[in-house]
């Protein structure tokens, strides 16, 4: 490592030009790419395409080396942690190392199930009886309009 007044602090002997934690990017560049987005937006895209694909968005851009790798990882290990607990009825079945209450909740469950298609029965039942009720009101409501017009003189309804 070596340090100059006008790079500052070099390691590997490598300039440094830029605008700190960006990476390889002088103000010209910056200034152009942001010309380039105000002009015509596709341009813009191509430029900063362009930057990443030679490694100059930030130090190993081009060998997928992103900053926020890590919080994949960290991200993928907190998701399959929270999945192979079991919340509720949002995971499937998993045993608690007890026979006698895995079995507890086995039957539980089915009573649950169980209960849950008889109120679903009943509520198709309903619906067909709520059904009926209008298809009987219209009919009523449709004879009352045929007794009327019969008794009514014709010109009434012409």
């Amino acid at each position: 490592m070596t340090y100059s007044a006008s790079a500052g602090l070099e390691q590997n002997g490598g300039a440094r030009r830029g605008c700190g934690s960006m990476g390889r990017w002088s103000p010209w560049e910056v200034g152009a790419v942001v010309a380039a987005f105000v002009v015509f937006w596709p341009l813009g895209l191509v430029a900063m395409f362009l930057k990443w694909k030679n490694g100059e968005i930030w130090k190993g851009s081009a060998a997928q080396s992103a900053p926020w790798n890590g919080l994949k990882a960290d991200f993928a290990s907190w998701k399959s942690g929270w999945k192979s607990q079991s919340y509720g009825f949002a995971g499937g079945f998993s045993g608690s190392g007890n026979a006698a209450f895995d079995d507890y909740k086995r039957e539980q469950l089915k009573r649950l199930d169980d209960e849950r298609r008889r109120l679903e029965d009943e509520q198709k039942a309903f619906r067909d009886f709520v059904e009926r009720l209008r298809r009987a009101k219209d009919q009523d409501e449709f004879d009352r309009f045929m007794a009327e017009r019969r008794s009514a003189p014709p010109s009434a309804y012409a």
